[in-house]
């Protein structure tokens, strides 16, 4: 027996635990009464068996990944238990086999006690997640491995431990492949000449809704036609598996090219698939000859039988065939490939190609029929091969090379991370902030900022790496030895607006990708020593990789790339840029990338209301609350720099849980930077200490979401519930705040200006979870009563109740982009509140006119505190006589019953 063939038997078992994997799943005896279906897919599964059963048990290494289709997972997990290759989620033990099984029967069923499961979709969280993309989101997991493979070659081109070997396979369905992530990124696989990807589609010609009924008029051919052709026009190599051994053996008894062109040309994809349903072999001979009657001679030596089964033979079903293009795809050197391959929906199911079966459920009897076929006892029906067995025994053999394997890339993973902290441990560590000098620049914006900071980076990255090869002739200085070591593992990208978002010292002649071209600006003497070189090359001094306008691209690549530290624990650290606005192009691929729990920064700018010149399509700024996401807008320079330095720290020493992907917004709007210190000098608490000191201290504040740029506390004539309001501002519109403030102290009013740098800290998900302590605790912001001294206590019954009057401290903020960012304030705090927000469309203008129109200036800002203040009612306070008594009696002798013991208040 031949290796294809032995894979094809295995090939059978695998098809068959997955079926009985869904069924189960389904069937299970704890169902409750309105739960929501379960589902599967046990016909997308069929399709896709032998393609999956040729990559795992025939081609792939240890370090090759795989994107597969979503509805697929239960035949890799199949493949995978056969192999032995099932160890602890997230984990390095192997389970043993009956450990093995309860995973098995565990498919989409949530764990109670630890024990192994599957997740409805690849995931990390599954015993064989380690190698395989999250297959949740469909379009972007071979995307995303078209990436992965760049990031590969990116590391090894610059010195890193990468296996730049490893092949990235990736299973999609026919109609999978319209997704325009797809399209968009099929010229880039090209382009940075990816060799080791290969697309495969398993075109099975449905979906789920049904047959897919393919007008081949318009396309000029069939749906695997188009395909084809658009994969070559994008520089792709393209191998069709349309024939299996069976067919293609008939095809020569046959003698006729045309009997072969028939079944490549003839039959549109739905008629095709009714003949499959009709199972009837006359009727195909009828269409044959209906097509080509010229084929009548040649096809009486062929039986009614014979032409069914040519019928079925697809080659996407036929191991032999599968292998023979894999091995093809695999000897691609700069070139991705990709393959058609040709299958059956339903695939040894009774359900074969009928419409609508994607998510369709076979009956017990079928599935127990599919059991007894393979002589499996449904008392034990995940029984793997008997270890005497010839598929046992290949099984048995492959299964050890790959844990093997397996085991050296985890080796190599701790390898690589244990050399990375290494190497920053011995300069001392990461500094606090990058300390640019802008000295000379009392107005500036943070945008500009962050370009002289990115391109600080670069150099200090590109100097050590140089400093390693003995090439660097000048002597660094402290700080930049310090940063040395994480800033050359730092790469930028941006979706063609590098120049226009201020990295053009990132990008100058430091462009990675293949060397195709000559430097034709240099030679004919036209360049431009304003603008950047962006000659690509594949030295190791490139740090920046340049997008055409594909966000959805870079935002894949940023999260491919920021994924090699927990693939390789190389902690390479990607930086996107792009304009705020679009990265509402790419929320899919961002969700992804943290769902990934990949670490990156996304510097989206410039960003709100702030770019007013573009008017209203570009002025919105989003609300971005997922999971795993922090958000950060700087107001001051310095903050920039200490938000970015913090960013680098935590990346580094991986002290980023929940917080690893990273969105940080600027703006082109300039503000002059001694403003700060003339503020903060102005506190109380500041009054003596240095500026070293007061920066330090805000500097905490900033990094724990915000920060008092105004502080009146303490101040003679401060009484809080008569005449103090807090104003919280993000990002530019703080400017408008302090003018707001200032005028407000002008009548007499007390308005503090708090600086939000990110809200995600100070009253979204990260700051949810230690019950909002900086608001409350750090910057003693809270929903306290204040009794006022005007009214002061009114005894009515000293046996009964007391009365007291008061007011809380209300509170306005003002945000340039959704009221989202900010407006939940106030039901935290349990005060009035009023969020003054971009509530329509912008116009073009000057900045001061058009936050004006938006309601988001400094007069607004000045009505909104007043309005607040009046709004905020004093209020009639009841004071229980008990508290003047003994508190553990009543009256009547019982102790009142007391809501803390019950629910404690979080420390």
């Amino acid at each position: 027996m031949t290796e294809a063939d032995l894979i094809q038997r295995i090939a059978r078992r695998v098809f068959i635990h997955a079926t009985k994997m869904i069924y189960d799943a389904n069937n299970r005896d704890d169902e409750q009464e309105g739960d929501p279906k379960v589902g599967g897919h046990p016909a997308a599964c069929s399709s896709a068996v032998h393609i999956l059963s040729a990559i795992h048990l025939g081609i792939r290494e240890s370090d090759d990944m795989l994107a597969v289709k979503p509805h697929a997972s239960p035949v890799d997990h199949s493949i995978n238990y056969a192999l032995g290759l099932l160890h602890e989620s997230r984990g390095r033990r192997w389970l043993s086999e009956a450990e093995g099984k309860v995973a098995m029967a565990g498919l989409r069923k949530f764990s109670q006690a630890g024990e192994p499961v599957f997740q409805s979709y690849h995931s990390e969280w599954d015993p064989d997640g380690d190698y395989f993309f999250p297959s949740g989101s469909v379009g972007i997991p071979p995307v995303s491995a078209l990436y992965t493979a760049l990031a590969y070659r990116y590391a090894e081109d610059h010195g890193l431990d990468a296996p730049r070997h490893a092949h990235f396979w990736c299973l999609m369905g026919d109609s999978e492949f319209r997704e325009g992530s797809l399209m968009e990124a099929m010229p880039e696989g090209a382009e940075r000449e990816i060799g080791n990807l290969t697309w495969i589609v398993d075109y099975n010609r449905q979906n789920l809704d049904g047959t897919r009924i393919i007008n081949q008029r318009g396309l000029h051919g069939t749906d695997a036609d188009r395909i084809e052709r658009v994969s070559r026009a994008n520089g792709w190599d393209v191998i069709q598996v349309r024939h299996g051994r069976l067919r293609q053996k008939l095809f020569k008894s046959v003698g006729d090219p045309a009997f072969q062109r028939l079944f490549e040309e003839g039959f549109s994809d739905y008629e095709l698939q009714a003949l499959l349903m009709k199972k009837d072999g006359a009727l195909v001979r009828e269409h044959c000859l209906k097509l080509e009657p010229k084929l009548e001679a040649g096809l009486k030596a062929v039986s009614d039988a014979d032409l069914w089964t040519a019928l079925t033979d697809l080659g996407g079903h036929d191991v032999a065939v599968l292998l023979e293009a894999l091995h093809t795809a695999k000897k691609a050197d700069r070139r991705p490939t990709m393959i058609v391959a040709h299958t059956l929906k339903g695939w040894g199911l009774e359900m074969m190609a009928a419409p609508g079966n994607h998510s369709a459920l076979p009956e017990e009897a079928e599935v127990d029929a599919l059991l007894a076929s393979e002589g499996i006892d449904k008392k034990d029906p995940f029984a793997r091969f008997g270890e005497r067995t010839p598929e046992g025994q290949f099984l048995a053999e492959r299964g050890k090379k790959l844990r093997q394997g397996m085991e050296a890339q985890w080796a190599k993973k701790d390898k690589n991370a244990a050399e990375a902290k290494a190497s920053v441990d011995k300069v001392g560590g990461i500094p606090e902030g990058l300390h640019v000098d802008l000295k000379f620049l009392p107005l500036v914006h943070t945008q500009y900022v962050w370009g002289q900071l990115a391109g600080k980076l670069i150099r200090m990255g590109h100097e050590e790496e140089a400093q390693r090869r003995g090439e660097l002739k000048k002597e660094r200085a402290p700080e930049d030895k310090r940063w040395g070591p994480a800033a050359e593992l730092v790469v930028t990208m941006a979706p063609d607006v590098g120049t226009s978002t201020n990295i053009n010292p990132a990008m100058d002649d430091r462009i990675y990708g293949p060397d195709f071209e000559r430097n034709w600006e240099k030679q004919l003497g036209v360049g431009d020593r304003r603008r950047p070189v962006l000659l690509p090359s594949e030295e190791q001094r490139t740090r920046h990789i340049r997008f055409e306008i594909a966000e959805a691209n870079c935002m894949t690549a940023v999260g491919s790339f920021g994924k090699l530290r927990d693939r390789l624990g190389i902690p390479m650290l990607p930086v996107m840029t792009v304009y705020d606005f679009f990265i509402k192009r790419a929320l899919d691929q961002l969700y992804y990338n943290l769902y990934w729990g990949a670490s990156f920064i996304v510097v989206g700018t410039p960003s709100g209301a702030t770019l007013s010149p573009e008017g209203a399509q570009h002025s919105w700024k989003s609300d971005l609350q997922m999971p795993n996401l922090i958000t950060w807008e700087p107001f001051y320079a310095i903050e920039m720099d200490w938000i970015l330095s913090e960013t680098v720290r935590r990346h580094y020493q991986g002290d980023d849980k929940g917080r690893s992907g990273v969105v940080l917004r600027a703006v082109t709007r300039a503000i002059k930077q001694a403003e700060m210190m003339k503020r903060l000098n102005q506190h109380l608490r500041f009054v003596g200490r240095s500026e070293a000191e007061v920066l330090a201290a805000t500097r905490l504040d900033a990094l724990a979401g915000a920060y008092y740029l105004v502080d009146h506390r303490g101040q003679p004539g401060y009484e809080p519930g008569e005449n103090v309001v807090n104003i919280f501002s993000m990002g530019s519109v703080t400017t408008e705040a302090l003018a707001a403030s200032d005028r407000l102290k002008e009548n007499g009013i007390y308005a503090n200006v708090i600086v939000v740098t990110s809200a995600d800290l100070l009253i979204g998900n990260l700051a949810h979870e230690d019950g909002y302590q900086h608001l409350r605790s750090g910057l003693g912001v809270t929903g306290d009563l204040h009794l006022s001294p005007k009214k002061g206590l009114e005894i009515k019954d000293r046996a009964d109740y007391i009365l007291a009057g008061g007011r809380r401290v209300p509170i306005v903020a003002v945000v340039d982009g959704e009221p989202g960012l900010l407006d939940n304030l106030g039901s935290i705090v349990g005060v009035r509140a009023e969020t003054l927000a971009l509530r329509k469309a912008s116009k073009s203008g000057r900045p001061v006119d058009v936050f004006k129109y938006l309601h988001i200036d400094g007069d607004s800002i000045y009505e909104a505190a007043g309005q607040v203040m009046a709004d905020t009612a004093l209020e009639n306070v009841r004071v229980s006589s008990r508290l003047f008594s003994d508190p553990l009696k009543e009256k009547n002798g019982h102790a009142p019953i007391k809501s803390a013991e019950l629910w404690p208040p979080r420390q």
